[in-house]
């Protein structure tokens, strides 16, 4: 194999990385910042309707 060839190889394998960090963690991160936010105000995060429900 050719270094240029795995040099591609490995900026894919990059590429791949970063989508999936993209596509995954940011979602995840936002979900758990709406679920802080609605403790803080006192409710409870209802996961079914994915709503903040305050009692």
């Amino acid at each position: 194999m050719t270094p240029a060839r795995k040099k591609s190889m490995n900026l894919v394998a990059v590429g791949a990385a970063v989508v999936f960090i993209l596509v995954y963690t940011i979602p995840t991160i936002q979900h758990t910042a709406a679920v802080d936010a609605c403790v803080e105000q006192g409710g409870r995060y209802d996961y079914d309707t994915e709503a903040c429900v305050t009692e």
